[in-house]
């Protein structure tokens, strides 16, 4: 309410204003697209956590509504949040800011309506974290329950948390945060953005790529309509998982770490199958 009194359409300036880049190329408007692509999808990354918290559920249809509804709503925020700041800071300020939000709400309340965002921001912070900490561990101890993951992931404690995977999860996430330790923190924090985003995306591409096969051959279907509305999407969301790679990767490293990401549950494969082949051997001699 506060940045829409105090909004300056003049700091707008021209949809197609040229840019340039560090090295001096004049940037055109499919190139400053790109390279905003994968930072984009960064901010709307994790409205479909409502699907893995899905067994919690009275009602699936709720996971489905939350879904939606979360998405329309931080489309909304986001949009007018970022617009609304580029009318209280000129463009050459907006560059050069670290805090874009705090810094234009100190141009109209002063330091201390920056520092009370700022305040506001970190207890925003503090429920992110809770929340995606909960969810990193929800996906192994859902993965444990249902058979196709190690059974130690599925311990519970009284209250009903996945206590273990918690553990090993939380632990997991600080070596990936002590490991982009460097000088300058937006340094780091843009090559978690990379990596993570990455890390999103293919598994992304392969679930698009697979529901678009299940389209084309009827599997899973009854009603055509219905097929067809789907293909329509699981084409569009494979189509823009592949472009979010080709220009959100920067280099060859930065794309392998992402995939390392990925690749790192491997390790805990041959754990599994172990522990399948007991399995396998203790049902043979109660059989017997």
């Amino acid at each position: 309410m506060i940045a829409l009194f105090a909004f300056q359409q003049s700091n707008i300036g021209p949809f197609l204003a040229p840019r340039t880049n560090d090295s001096g190329k004049t940037l055109g408007l499919l190139s400053q697209v790109n390279a905003a692509a994968i930072t984009t999808l960064w901010a709307f990354i994790g409205v479909e956590s409502a699907m893995v918290f899905a067994a919690r559920a009275h009602r699936t249809k709720d996971i489905r509504r939350a879904t939606i509804a979360g998405l329309l709503i931080s489309f909304v925020l986001y949009v007018g949040i970022s617009i609304l700041t580029m009318g209280l800071l000129t463009q050459d300020q907006l560059m050069a800011s670290q805090n874009p939000l705090v810094d234009g709400i100190s141009t109209v309340l002063g330091p201390i309506g920056g520092k009370l965002l700022a305040g506001l921001g970190l207890i925003s912070l503090l429920g992110s974290t809770i929340g995606w900490v909960l969810l990193s561990a929800e996906v192994p101890f859902q993965a444990a329950k249902q058979g196709v993951f190690l059974p130690f992931f599925s311990k519970e404690n009284s209250k009903g948390m996945p206590k273990v995977s918690l553990w090993i999860s939380v632990a997991l996430g600080q070596i990936l945060l002590l490991s982009t330790i460097s000088g300058s923190i937006s340094a780091a924090f843009d090559f978690i953005i990379y990596i993570a985003t990455l890390a999103y995306l293919v598994p992304y591409l392969i679930a698009s790529l697979y529901h678009l096969k299940l389209t084309w051959t009827g599997e899973t279907y009854s009603l055509q309509k219905e097929r067809i509305t789907e293909g329509i999407i699981a084409a569009f969301a494979a189509i823009y998982s592949l472009w979010v790679i080709v220009v959100g990767t920067a280099d060859l490293k930065t794309f392998l770490l992402g995939l390392a990401l990925i690749v790192s549950g491997i390790l805990f494969y041959p754990l599994m199958l172990r522990y399948q082949k007991v399995q396998t051997k203790q049902c043979k001699v109660r059989q017997r």
